[in-house]
């Protein structure tokens, strides 16, 4: 399936601020709100010592939800189109289980051969079966998301996912180092210039910032910068627990 979506830096702290400047622009925009539950998401992405999935523009990722739903995706990039504020990208997401390895593993052995002929490394583990594929864990994250809907008057059906992301990165192995991020995804077809209007009104409050890295690419650029000690206390990060974590840096520039 094509996942169509996009991500906003958020440079304010005050979150139900945020939520309401967002809901005033949904409403504004011809849509009602609705709120969803809060969960906590944690993932575990994976790739080779050379990067392959990097290379070809995809990354596999381990997801747990609310500590019970495990699910297995694997995204790659479309050609990325000039003047878009969108990623449209190919994703496969399913439960863990030996049929839906032959399909990631058919997915994988078109990005790089080196997957090729390795049917026989399965494991109940995906962990164990992603370390046999020799690929290793490049980043763990913890998302608290809270998430609002824009709605459809007439049809009532979700146009929108607003999702608010308080985002952890591990690093230097006990600590955490966070951003808060806006990411809006759309639910139906067709909706890729009405994301473009959301993008470009949003921008306009200098509290967001268009931001044209994954989450994967920020939370590694972020944690190589922790971990060189290249981010300096006070102006690039409050040292203060933020989700049940060490340190809780945002970023200024």
């Amino acid at each position: 399936m094509s996942e169509i979506e996009t991500s906003i830096l958020i440079l304010l702290k005050d979150t139900n601020l945020i939520k309401e400047k967002i809901k005033k622009l949904i409403s504004i925009s011809g849509y009602k709100t609705t709120d969803a539950e809060t969960v906590i998401i944690h993932d575990e992405y994976y790739d080779t010592q050379s990067n392959v999935l990097k290379k070809n523009k995809a990354n596999l990722r381990i997801r747990t939800t609310n500590n019970k739903g495990i699910k297995i995706t694997l995204k790659q990039e479309k050609e990325k189109e000039k003047n878009k504020s969108y990623f449209d990208r190919i994703e496969i997401e399913k439960s863990w289980s030996y049929p839906f390895y032959e399909e990631l593993l058919n997915n994988m052995e078109s990005i790089n051969n080196q997957f090729h002929s390795s049917g026989n490394k399965y494991d109940n583990d995906p962990k164990q079966t992603f370390n046999s594929l020799g690929l290793n864990n490049i980043l763990k994250k913890d998302t608290k998301r809270s998430i609002i809907n824009a709605v459809n008057v007439t049809t009532s059906q979700i146009e929108f996912e607003f999702a608010f992301d308080y985002v952890s990165i591990s690093a230097k192995s006990t600590n955490w180092i966070s951003f808060l991020e806006l990411e809006i995804e759309s639910k139906n077809k067709g909706n890729q210039i009405k994301i473009n209007q959301f993008v470009n009104n949003i921008v306009k409050d200098e509290n967001f910032r268009q931001w044209p890295h994954k989450k994967l690419e920020t939370g590694l650029a972020a944690k190589r910068l922790y971990e060189k000690d290249e981010l300096e206390k006070i102006k690039d990060y409050e040292p203060i627990p933020k989700f049940d974590r060490i340190i809780a840096p945002y970023f200024n520039s």
